[in-house]
């Protein structure tokens, strides 16, 4: 298969997201006790709170990518998958 079908943009998305995830709700809950920091919030730990959402989100993203990444590996298998193999390698299209 040609290069272009490795391109899942899940995999970084899903990475970026998940380490902003996890920093952000390390420090809504070191912060947790600070009440005048959260006054303009109502009182709510926005930073906790978002980064629940952001890790939640991360790890959905690098789950697709990763199922995604083992249907990519199965295509071969199929005849489709060798038909258009074999009309890469004779096109000149593999690399």
């Amino acid at each position: 298969m040609s290069a272009a079908g490795n391109l899942d943009l899940r995999l970084p998305i899903g990475g970026l997201f998940t380490v902003n995830g996890i920093i952000l709700t390390i420090y809504g809950v070191t912060t947790a006790g600070n009440a005048a920091m959260y006054e303009r919030s109502e009182g709510m730990n926005i930073n906790l709170i978002w980064g629940i959402v952001m890790l939640v989100f991360g790890v959905i993203m690098l789950v697709g990518a990763m199922r995604g990444r083992r249907t990519l590996d199965t295509a071969d298998d199929t005849a489709q998958g060798r038909a258009t193999e074999q009309r890469e390698h004779d096109r000149g299209l593999e690399r």
